[in-house]
């Protein structure tokens, strides 16, 4: 006998249906997270897509945004790491991080892919992550030139090419545009180098006579019998040179607004400062988050941790700030071996507008430049770098080996040949028959695949080395003094127990922001001001409006005590601490 339900018992009925079912799809749709492999460089829309992944797979830690347009309308993602429940992105000290500013310089990206996947699939599991990750904010745009970035992928490319933003350029100032760039002769889809066999005498260089592949410059004395070409290309606005006029030039790491210079001071800058989208993009979601205190932006090659000043122009680093500089870069010499931590213009070369410049002088935030990798030949697993000879260095005899041969045997014995395409005859509609051969544009700059895992997570160590060192406020026990009838004399210890001081020095000096503020609720300031020295009574009072105490933050693995003097019937007040880069805490203190 069948029994009739009636309409509210089959609504009952379908509704728990129906919450048993989305229960059940629940648990079967949850997303998997990206599990990218980092033997590898990724394309940008891999990374993109990975972005997504991890926006879909934690969607409590990640969020996923534009901040701007590319100049050829691509989107700029950024991912921002941050526990809402700890509170919100703004409020926190936070890290920006960055990389392939410079297209070519392509494992950058892979760089900070491997930091947001390393942070994430550890969050819970390894508590100075889950420490970061819950205090602080970090924001990451892998790719900063994702144009020319994609183009290096998809095009016939080299090692430096392309680099730059594709900002349309007149660099052989004919009046034409971006018309003169490689061509792959040959059509093997790679850009390498052109050499023409001559008659002896004719030549400016000679073959290696260990290795026909190398071609070694003349000694006194000598004739050659070979051409040495440069990369491939055509002549294609009849001026008699090839390749000089290629997508671009503008060099987006010139074009930052901190201590710009125009073109002919440096080649690459473009009209004006931040005229590129890309960089004024970043520039201007940095105006909106002066949180930022710690800044990484990814570049190869060389192995070495820089620095600002990038130029002898800006006012020197004040020495508190240098203090905070030379604690983070000497530990990440330690980190990463072969690694040296340098000053951008007095141990390298001048330059003017960079990101690392532009955060600190703009924003007051510490940057590094990591340079990824460095030469294709190692040794005892770190590649051999020789830095320009300093006075006082012992003197070391030349190499034995011509220049090149040790780069050749590495690709043979390590590489087995992959790196290099030998040499093989074509025709070239200006010389004639050439010889076309050489490097592939993912050699020189960037390790084997197999090098590669080691050298994205000492990097991204790096970056949370300088996550973890953001501003970490503490109050101590306060001291209470009865002065008076309903008066009372607070005087309460704060102390940071990171690197980072809740204000750089250059925020001062140049008055970027405002500094941090503390003040009371539950009872009347009358006076107040920061305590110099607790055991002589010595004590800097504010001069004018006593309840916003401005206090010129608190230095790295340093602290100041903030002196009050209240108007209170007793009870407790509640003393708050306002800081922009060291974010916002309190202390409830008893009158009594």
């Amino acid at each position: 006998m069948k029994t009739k339900l009636s309409n509210k018992m089959q609504f009952q009925l379908s509704a728990i249906s129906l919450a048993l079912f989305m229960c059940h799809s629940s648990f079967a749709d949850t997303v998997k997270p990206p599990q990218p492999h980092f033997n590898r460089v990724h394309h940008n829309k891999e990374i993109v897509e990975y972005m997504k992944g991890y926006a879909a797979a934690y969607p409590n830690l990640v969020t996923l945004k534009s901040i701007g347009k590319t100049a050829a309308g691509t989107d700029m993602w950024m991912l921002t790491i941050n526990n809402e429940k700890t509170g919100k992105a703004g409020d926190k000290p936070a890290t920006y991080v960055d990389g392939a500013i410079h297209a070519n310089e392509a494992q950058a990206a892979d760089t900070v892919l491997y930091t947001i996947d390393y942070i994430l699939k550890n969050y819970g599991k390894l508590e100075k992550i889950t420490e970061t990750v819950d205090r602080s904010t970090l924001y990451f745009v892998p790719s900063v030139s994702p144009d020319s970035r994609a183009k290096w992928f998809d095009e016939p490319s080299t090692a430096s090419y392309p680099r730059s933003s594709p900002w349309p350029f007149d660099d052989d100032r004919d009046g034409k545009i971006d018309e003169d760039g490689p061509v792959d002769i040959n059509k093997d889809g790679v850009i390498t180098t052109m050499r023409k066999k001559v008659q002896m005498g004719l030549g400016n260089r000679k073959l290696d006579p260990k290795d026909p592949r190398v071609l070694l410059p003349l000694e006194p004395g000598e004739l050659g019998d070979y051409l040495l070409l440069g990369q491939e290309g055509i002549d294609q606005d009849g001026d008699g040179m090839m390749g000089e006029d290629s997508v671009g030039y503008a060099d987006p790491n010139r074009t930052w607004g901190y201590d710009w210079a125009p073109r002919y001071i440096q080649n690459g800058a473009t009209d004006y400062p931040l005229q590129i989208p890309e960089t004024r993009s970043i520039a201007n979601w940095a105006l909106d988050h002066l949180e930022v205190s710690s800044v990484i932006s990814f570049h190869n090659s060389g192995r070495m941790i820089l620095r600002g000043p990038g130029s002898p122009t800006q006012t020197p680093v004040n020495a508190a700030d240098n203090r905070t500089f030379d604690f983070l870069g000497r530990e990440g010499e330690k980190m990463m071996p072969g690694y040296r931590y340098m000053i951008t213009w007095r141990d390298l070369y001048t330059a003017y507008g960079s990101t690392t410049d532009h955060f600190y002088g703009i924003v007051g935030a510490f940057g590094f430049v990591p340079e990824l990798f460095g030469r294709v030949m190692d040794d005892a697993n770190i590649v051999r770098f020789d830095p320009a000879p300093k006075v006082g260095d012992p003197v070391r005899p030349p190499s034995n080996e011509p220049k090149g041969y040790d780069q050749m045997k590495w690709n043979d014995m390590l590489t087995f040949g992959r790196q290099f395409i030998p040499f093989k005859d074509a025709e070239h509609p200006q010389y004639g028959k050439v010889e076309v051969g050489g490097w592939r544009q993912n050699t020189g700059r960037m390790p084997e695949g197999w090098m590669l895992e080691e050298e994205t997570h000492r990097n991204a160590a790096f970056v949370l080395l300088n996550a973890m060192h953001v501003p970490k406020l503490r109050f101590l026990e306060p001291t209470v003094k009865k002065e008076g009838r309903n008066l009372w004399r607070v005087e309460l210890p704060l102390i940071n127990e990171r690197a980072i001081p809740s204000v750089s020095n250059i925020v001062i000096a140049n008055k970027l922001h405002r500094v941090d503020l503390a003040t009371v609720n539950g009872g009347k300031v009358l006076a107040s001001g920061i305590v110099r020295n607790p055991y002589t009574n010595q004590i800097d009072l504010q001069e004018h409006r006593p309840e916003r105490l401005m206090v010129n933050g608190v230095q790295g693995f340093g602290n100041t005590t903030l002196y009050f003097l209240v108007e209170s019937s007793g009870g407790d007040i509640v003393v708050n601490y306002d800081s922009i880069k060291g974010g916002k805490l309190s202390q409830k203190v008893a009158l009594r």
